[in-house]
Protein backbone atom coordinates (compact mmCIF):
# COMPACT_ATOMS: atom_id res chain seq x y z
CA UNK A 1 0.00 0.00 0.00
CA UNK A 2 1.60 3.28 -1.13
CA UNK A 3 1.35 6.64 0.61
CA UNK A 4 -1.52 7.88 -1.56
CA UNK A 5 -3.57 4.77 -0.89
CA UNK A 6 -2.87 5.13 2.82
CA UNK A 7 -4.09 8.71 2.79
CA UNK A 8 -7.29 7.72 0.97
CA UNK A 9 -7.77 4.85 3.40
CA UNK A 10 -7.48 7.11 6.42
CA UNK A 11 -9.97 9.49 4.82
CA UNK A 12 -12.46 6.68 4.19
CA UNK A 13 -12.01 4.79 7.46
CA UNK A 14 -14.42 6.68 9.70
CA UNK A 15 -17.13 7.18 7.02
CA UNK A 16 -16.89 3.50 6.11
CA UNK A 17 -17.24 2.40 9.73
CA UNK A 18 -20.18 4.76 10.18
CA UNK A 19 -21.81 3.21 7.11
CA UNK A 20 -21.31 -0.32 8.50
CA UNK A 21 -24.18 -2.07 10.27
CA UNK A 22 -22.77 -1.79 13.77
CA UNK A 23 -26.11 -1.63 15.60
CA UNK A 24 -26.76 -5.42 15.52
CA UNK A 25 -23.28 -6.09 16.94
CA UNK A 26 -23.62 -3.47 19.66
CA UNK A 27 -27.14 -4.57 20.54
CA UNK A 28 -26.19 -8.26 20.69
CA UNK A 29 -23.13 -7.45 22.77
CA UNK A 30 -25.10 -5.42 25.28
CA UNK A 31 -27.74 -8.15 25.60
CA UNK A 32 -25.02 -10.77 26.06
CA UNK A 33 -23.28 -8.83 28.81
CA UNK A 34 -26.63 -8.15 30.50
CA UNK A 35 -27.50 -11.86 30.34
CA UNK A 36 -24.22 -12.95 31.90
CA UNK A 37 -24.63 -10.31 34.61
CA UNK A 38 -27.92 -11.81 35.81
CA UNK A 39 -26.34 -14.25 38.31
CA UNK A 40 -24.34 -11.38 39.78
CA UNK A 41 -27.49 -9.30 40.23
CA UNK A 42 -29.06 -12.09 42.26
CA UNK A 43 -25.83 -12.92 44.11
CA UNK A 44 -26.13 -16.49 42.88
CA UNK A 45 -23.22 -18.87 42.38
CA UNK A 46 -23.23 -21.03 39.27
CA UNK A 47 -21.53 -24.32 38.53
CA UNK A 48 -18.72 -24.34 35.94
CA UNK A 49 -20.80 -26.28 33.42
CA UNK A 50 -23.74 -23.85 33.73
CA UNK A 51 -21.33 -20.90 33.50
CA UNK A 52 -19.85 -22.35 30.31
CA UNK A 53 -23.32 -22.69 28.78
CA UNK A 54 -24.15 -19.11 29.71
CA UNK A 55 -20.93 -17.79 28.18
CA UNK A 56 -21.40 -19.89 25.03
CA UNK A 57 -24.89 -18.48 24.53
CA UNK A 58 -23.48 -14.97 24.88
CA UNK A 59 -20.73 -15.83 22.39
CA UNK A 60 -23.12 -17.11 19.72
CA UNK A 61 -25.46 -14.16 20.18
CA UNK A 62 -22.64 -11.64 19.77
CA UNK A 63 -21.28 -13.54 16.76
CA UNK A 64 -24.70 -13.30 15.09
CA UNK A 65 -24.52 -9.54 15.57
CA UNK A 66 -21.03 -9.59 14.08
CA UNK A 67 -22.42 -11.26 10.95
CA UNK A 68 -24.14 -8.00 9.96
CA UNK A 69 -20.99 -5.88 10.09
CA UNK A 70 -19.93 -6.51 6.49
CA UNK A 71 -23.36 -5.87 4.96
CA UNK A 72 -22.91 -3.19 2.31
CA UNK A 73 -26.05 -2.38 0.31
CA UNK A 74 -24.14 0.46 -1.39
CA UNK A 75 -21.32 -1.79 -2.63
CA UNK A 76 -22.26 -1.35 -6.27
CA UNK A 77 -22.15 2.43 -5.96
CA UNK A 78 -18.69 2.57 -4.35
CA UNK A 79 -16.64 0.83 -7.04
CA UNK A 80 -14.89 4.10 -7.92
CA UNK A 81 -13.11 4.26 -4.55
CA UNK A 82 -9.35 3.88 -5.27
CA UNK A 83 -8.80 1.13 -2.67
CA UNK A 84 -9.73 -2.52 -2.83
CA UNK A 85 -13.00 -3.64 -1.34
CA UNK A 86 -11.04 -6.37 0.42
CA UNK A 87 -9.00 -3.77 2.28
CA UNK A 88 -12.14 -1.97 3.39
CA UNK A 89 -13.72 -5.26 4.48
CA UNK A 90 -10.55 -6.11 6.38
CA UNK A 91 -10.76 -2.87 8.31
CA UNK A 92 -14.37 -3.55 9.24
CA UNK A 93 -13.45 -7.07 10.32
CA UNK A 94 -10.60 -5.84 12.52
CA UNK A 95 -12.84 -3.26 14.18
CA UNK A 96 -15.62 -5.82 14.61
CA UNK A 97 -13.30 -8.39 16.19
CA UNK A 98 -12.06 -5.75 18.61
CA UNK A 99 -15.60 -4.88 19.69
CA UNK A 100 -16.50 -8.59 19.86
CA UNK A 101 -13.48 -9.19 22.09
CA UNK A 102 -14.45 -6.38 24.44
CA UNK A 103 -17.98 -7.71 24.86
CA UNK A 104 -16.77 -11.30 25.23
CA UNK A 105 -14.18 -10.29 27.83
CA UNK A 106 -16.83 -8.50 29.85
CA UNK A 107 -19.16 -11.51 29.65
CA UNK A 108 -16.39 -13.94 30.58
CA UNK A 109 -15.36 -11.81 33.57
CA UNK A 110 -18.94 -11.60 34.85
CA UNK A 111 -19.54 -15.33 34.44
CA UNK A 112 -16.29 -16.32 36.11
CA UNK A 113 -17.01 -13.94 38.95
CA UNK A 114 -20.10 -15.95 39.88
CA UNK A 115 -18.37 -19.34 39.78
CA UNK A 116 -17.57 -20.49 43.29
CA UNK A 117 -13.96 -19.75 44.24
CA UNK A 118 -13.13 -23.41 44.80
CA UNK A 119 -14.41 -24.31 41.30
CA UNK A 120 -12.80 -21.53 39.30
CA UNK A 121 -9.69 -23.58 38.61
CA UNK A 122 -11.79 -25.96 36.51
CA UNK A 123 -13.51 -23.16 34.61
CA UNK A 124 -11.52 -23.16 31.35
CA UNK A 125 -11.58 -19.54 30.20
CA UNK A 126 -8.75 -20.19 27.74
CA UNK A 127 -10.58 -22.99 25.93
CA UNK A 128 -13.78 -20.97 25.82
CA UNK A 129 -11.81 -18.05 24.36
CA UNK A 130 -10.59 -20.30 21.53
CA UNK A 131 -14.21 -21.26 20.84
CA UNK A 132 -15.25 -17.61 20.79
CA UNK A 133 -12.49 -16.47 18.44
CA UNK A 134 -13.19 -19.36 16.08
CA UNK A 135 -16.91 -18.61 15.96
CA UNK A 136 -16.22 -14.90 15.37
CA UNK A 137 -13.70 -15.45 12.56
CA UNK A 138 -15.83 -18.21 11.03
CA UNK A 139 -18.84 -15.90 11.05
CA UNK A 140 -16.85 -13.22 9.21
CA UNK A 141 -15.66 -15.78 6.66
CA UNK A 142 -19.27 -16.79 6.04
CA UNK A 143 -20.27 -13.12 5.80
CA UNK A 144 -17.59 -12.51 3.17
CA UNK A 145 -18.82 -15.53 1.24
CA UNK A 146 -22.41 -14.30 1.38
CA UNK A 147 -21.52 -10.71 0.55
CA UNK A 148 -19.69 -11.72 -2.62
CA UNK A 149 -22.67 -13.71 -3.82
CA UNK A 150 -25.51 -11.43 -2.76
CA UNK A 151 -26.88 -8.84 -5.14
CA UNK A 152 -27.62 -6.67 -2.09
CA UNK A 153 -24.20 -7.14 -0.50
CA UNK A 154 -25.86 -8.67 2.57
CA UNK A 155 -23.49 -11.33 3.87
CA UNK A 156 -25.52 -11.71 7.06
CA UNK A 157 -28.23 -13.49 5.08
CA UNK A 158 -25.76 -16.37 4.72
CA UNK A 159 -23.62 -15.98 7.84
CA UNK A 160 -26.29 -15.80 10.54
CA UNK A 161 -28.28 -18.90 9.45
CA UNK A 162 -25.08 -20.84 8.72
CA UNK A 163 -23.68 -20.03 12.16
CA UNK A 164 -26.92 -21.10 13.82
CA UNK A 165 -27.00 -24.37 11.88
CA UNK A 166 -23.35 -25.06 12.71
CA UNK A 167 -23.92 -24.56 16.43
CA UNK A 168 -27.03 -26.76 16.44
CA UNK A 169 -25.24 -29.50 14.48
CA UNK A 170 -22.23 -29.30 16.83
CA UNK A 171 -24.48 -30.06 19.79
CA UNK A 172 -25.24 -33.51 18.32
CA UNK A 173 -21.70 -34.57 17.45
CA UNK A 174 -20.72 -37.98 18.89
CA UNK A 175 -18.16 -38.46 21.64
CA UNK A 176 -14.65 -37.97 20.33
CA UNK A 177 -15.79 -35.28 17.91
CA UNK A 178 -17.79 -33.03 20.21
CA UNK A 179 -17.08 -29.31 20.19
CA UNK A 180 -18.99 -28.23 23.28
CA UNK A 181 -17.86 -30.49 26.13
CA UNK A 182 -18.58 -29.55 29.72
CA UNK A 183 -15.68 -28.22 31.83
CA UNK A 184 -13.72 -31.07 33.33
CA UNK A 185 -14.58 -33.43 30.48
CA UNK A 186 -11.60 -35.72 29.65
CA UNK A 187 -11.92 -34.72 25.99
CA UNK A 188 -11.75 -30.97 26.69
CA UNK A 189 -8.20 -30.69 25.32
CA UNK A 190 -9.20 -32.60 22.21
CA UNK A 191 -12.16 -30.28 21.66
CA UNK A 192 -9.92 -27.23 22.03
CA UNK A 193 -7.58 -28.70 19.43
CA UNK A 194 -10.49 -29.21 17.05
CA UNK A 195 -11.52 -25.59 17.57
CA UNK A 196 -7.94 -24.50 16.81
CA UNK A 197 -8.03 -26.41 13.52
CA UNK A 198 -11.34 -24.78 12.63
CA UNK A 199 -9.84 -21.38 13.49
CA UNK A 200 -6.96 -21.94 11.06
CA UNK A 201 -9.46 -22.91 8.34
CA UNK A 202 -11.59 -19.85 9.06
CA UNK A 203 -8.57 -17.54 8.90
CA UNK A 204 -7.49 -19.12 5.62
CA UNK A 205 -11.01 -18.64 4.24
CA UNK A 206 -11.02 -14.97 5.23
CA UNK A 207 -7.56 -14.37 3.75
CA UNK A 208 -8.45 -16.06 0.47
CA UNK A 209 -11.67 -14.12 0.05
CA UNK A 210 -10.12 -10.78 0.97
CA UNK A 211 -7.29 -11.36 -1.49
CA UNK A 212 -9.73 -12.19 -4.27
CA UNK A 213 -11.87 -9.10 -3.70
CA UNK A 214 -11.90 -6.99 -6.87
CA UNK A 215 -9.94 -3.77 -6.69
CA UNK A 216 -12.02 -0.68 -7.13
CA UNK A 217 -11.84 0.91 -10.55
CA UNK A 218 -11.31 4.53 -11.27
CA UNK A 219 -14.26 6.44 -12.61
CA UNK A 220 -14.05 6.96 -16.41
CA UNK A 221 -12.90 10.40 -17.49
CA UNK A 222 -15.74 12.63 -18.67
CA UNK A 223 -16.09 13.01 -22.42
CA UNK A 224 -15.65 16.61 -23.57
CA UNK A 225 -18.78 18.10 -25.16
CA UNK A 226 -18.93 17.65 -28.89
CA UNK A 227 -16.44 14.77 -28.99
CA UNK A 228 -17.79 11.45 -30.21
CA UNK A 229 -17.43 8.42 -28.01
CA UNK A 230 -15.85 5.45 -29.77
Amino acid sequence: MNASTGAVLRTLLLPDLRAARTLPLLGAGVVSVAGTACPALFSAHVQPDAAAVLLRIATVLTAIGLACLLDDPAARTTVVVPVSRGLRSGLRMAAGLLVFGLFWGASAGLVRLRVAAEARQVFPVGGLAVEAVTLAVGTLALALFGMRRSALGAGSLVAAPALTLFVVAALFLPAGLELFPVPGDPDWSGATLRWAVLLVLALAGCAAQLRDEPRAKRAPAPVPPGRAVR
